[in-house]
């Protein structure tokens, strides 16, 4: 499953400094949430959760939609 993860620094700028270079130490590379588990993702936002914070939302992509309203006009 996907989710979009969405995430806002938090004000100090403390923080800000070390999200900048803890981003940097991981390669800095976009992050692809895929995950059957809500463990792995509740571990990633742990990881993070001293420095922002972090909104996870599960993503439907445009086919299954597709089937769920078909589905739900019968």
């Amino acid at each position: 499953m996907k989710f979009m993860l969405t995430f806002t620094l938090k004000p100090e700028t403390k923080g800000r400094d070390e999200a900048i270079a803890r981003f940097k130490r991981t390669g800095g590379q976009p992050l692809k949430v895929e995950s059957d588990a809500a463990a792995t993702l509740t571990e990633f936002a742990l990881m993070w959760s001293d420095l922002m914070e972090l909104r996870i939302v599960p993503i439907v992509e445009d086919a299954e939609l597709s089937q769920v309203l078909q589905r739900a006009s019968r």
